[in-house]
């Protein structure tokens, strides 16, 4: 069995130390103090022996946890007072992450996670241990699933000190590598819903400054010289819409600068390596990620492109797999395949993955077009419903129909709604589309279908539509992401059903489980062939500027 390095032990002495010496320190405080039980030197008792006792329990939790990688399995021990003894079968395990802060780096140690399908959380955390060996257990895993070892004669392998299995088969080849000017491109066309909450968050702590900037772009504007809270009712209506404007669009640049920071900081040294059976991935600038994804546990692509994105000709690529998501600090970033690239490189990947093209999307009905354009057109009725109700109950507010003005814009959202909806047959594959500011395209292998599911609401029966959704065990079904075909005809929905089903079945019988090797083999071939090799009807993926040359 091995343990832990010997650093992580440091570390936890000295927060067990930190934590129960505190703890000691206030429980003497209160004890001497408020209720004047103890004399005043219990104070200098109680702290010492608070930070004795945690640094005993840290040394302890560490001599107690132990690992080790034998017959086919993790086996994991630990607790000092509750002993947990975890027999993790190496199949189960879905993804091996590493993650290297500041501090395992100075150290050239890592933290290695291993998840399981199925998993509501981390199966197992190796809070400390040499990047080498992390790096040993990541390849030993994946060589344990390549080569599908299950059998009784695994059970015979000793347990060893030190990991050195290295990965078999093909050697590892770089898919996707993001340069330093896509990097830049896509803190630029992206945006992190975690920055205006930091703003907001940050704003009373830096206020001063924070009404400087605000006064003096207002009076470069024309407005009032100083900006405060209590004269906002001496200014005039045009001082007050100024102000206001400014305010928003500082608020709006502060969210942007500090999602690209954030974006930048995520995906800083972001590539893609075949290596093997799976796909492993490296990003970070302070906290550095390391991530392996099985191809055979892959459950849906995804194509996504912004707003941004799609007026440039960019689009990112994510792929699902089974049961819980590879890397828990951050699920979008974890089950990235390609952040941004152009979008005839993406779809060239994504159907490699697939072993099928991304096909043309059949378009709605047109009857619900009409039930988008009412659905959202309900939003500032309703508002204005509100407003009228406070007018005529509660008291006078001006301008009260403002929210019907939105009509116009909230009938063009339902237009766009329904335009950027759609779905496709294939012969293996099941594909969908949908969103407006971000637009997902999913594809999905007929063979990866867990259930097909029909919905028909009190509002779509009265125009005869429904919605198809083929359900998967990726971690994107569990939060709501399944591929869906919304509102089609419903005697078309039943036909798709019914295909998906029977097509689902013939896969099933035949034993169909796609070839994502060979198509990923092909297409870094054909990106690696001489210039005159390659097809010229088919989009080279070296002509992006983010593909190694």
């Amino acid at each position: 069995m091995n343990r832990l390095h010997p650093i992580s032990a440091v570390g936890s002495v000295v927060t067990g130390v930190v934590r129960l010496g505190s703890i000691g320190f206030f429980a003497g405080m209160m004890l001497t103090g408020p209720l004047d039980v103890l004399p005043l030197e219990a104070v200098f008792v109680l702290a010492p022996v608070g930070a004795l006792v945690g640094a005993a329990y840290a040394v302890a939790r560490y001599y107690r946890f132990t690992y080790a990688l034998a017959g086919g399995t993790l086996s994991v021990d630990s607790g000092v007072f509750d002993r947990q003894e975890r027999e993790i079968p190496l199949g189960r395990i879905q993804n091996v992450d590493i993650e290297r802060g500041p501090v395992q780096r100075l150290f050239g140690l890592a933290v290695v996670k291993f998840e399981t399908a199925g998993g509501s959380a981390t199966e197992a955390v190796l809070n400390a241990v040499d990047v080498d060996e992390a790096r040993a257990l990541q390849s030993a895993v994946a060589q344990y699933r390549r080569e599908g070892d299950e059998t009784a004669s695994d059970e015979d392998e000793p347990a060893h000190d030190t990991v050195a299995r290295e990965p078999t088969g093909p050697g590892q080849r770089r898919i996707y590598e993001l340069s330093t000017r896509d990097l830049l491109t896509l803190a630029l066309v992206s945006f992190r819903p975690a920055a205006p909450a930091v703003v907001l968050f940050g704003v009373p702590f830096a206020q001063e400054y924070a009404l400087r900037l605000l006064s003096a772009t207002v009076e470069t504007l024309g407005g009032p010289s100083t900006v405060s809270l209590s004269g906002l009712p001496t200014y005039s209506t045009g001082e007050t819409l100024l102000t206001v404007g400014v305010a928003a669009a500082l608020f709006a640049l502060a969210a942007w600068l500090l999602s690209a920071a954030f974006t930048i900081t995520e995906y800083y040294g972001f590539h893609l390596d075949y290596v093997g059976d799976d796909l492993r991935y490296e990003r970070g600038l302070i906290q550095q990620y390391s991530g392996s994804i099985p191809l055979e546990k892959v459950q849906t692509v995804t194509v996504r492109e912004n707003l941004l994105m799609r007026q440039v000709g960019y689009a990112a690529l994510a792929v699902e797999t089974a049961g819980y998501a590879p890397g828990s600090g951050s699920q979008d970033a974890s089950n990235t395949a390609i952040p941004l690239d152009d979008r005839e490189t993406v779809l060239a990947v994504a159907e490699a993955l697939t072993d099928a093209d991304v096909p043309a999307m059949e378009r709605l009905p047109d009857r619900s077009r009409r039930r988008y354009a009412v659905r959202y057109s309900l939003l500032p009725v309703v508002a204005t419903g509100l407003l009228l109700s406070v007018d005529t109950l509660v008291q006078t507010v001006p301008y009260w129909y403002a929210p019907l003005a939105l009509l116009p814009v909230t009938a063009l959202a339902g237009h766009l709604s329904w335009k950027h909806r759609g779905f496709a047959l294939l012969d293996h594959l099941f594909a969908t589309r949908s969103g407006v500011l971000v637009r997902s395209t999913r594809l999905v292998p007929y063979y990866r279908v867990q259930t097909v599911i029909d919905t028909r609401t009190v509002f779509q029966r009265r125009l005869s539509l429904a919605s198809v959704t083929a359900d998967t065990a990726s971690t994107a079904s569990l939060l709501g992401g399944d591929a869906t075909a919304h509102d089609l005809d419903d005697q078309r929905a039943r036909t798709v059903h019914e295909t998906l089903r029977e097509r689902l079945m013939a896969d099933l019988r035949a034993g169909e489980r796609g070839d994502r090797r060979q198509g990923l083999t092909a297409l870094l071939d054909e990106a690696d062939a001489p210039d005159g090799a390659v097809d010229a009807g088919t989009p080279d993926p070296t002509e992006s500027s983010a593909r190694e040359p």
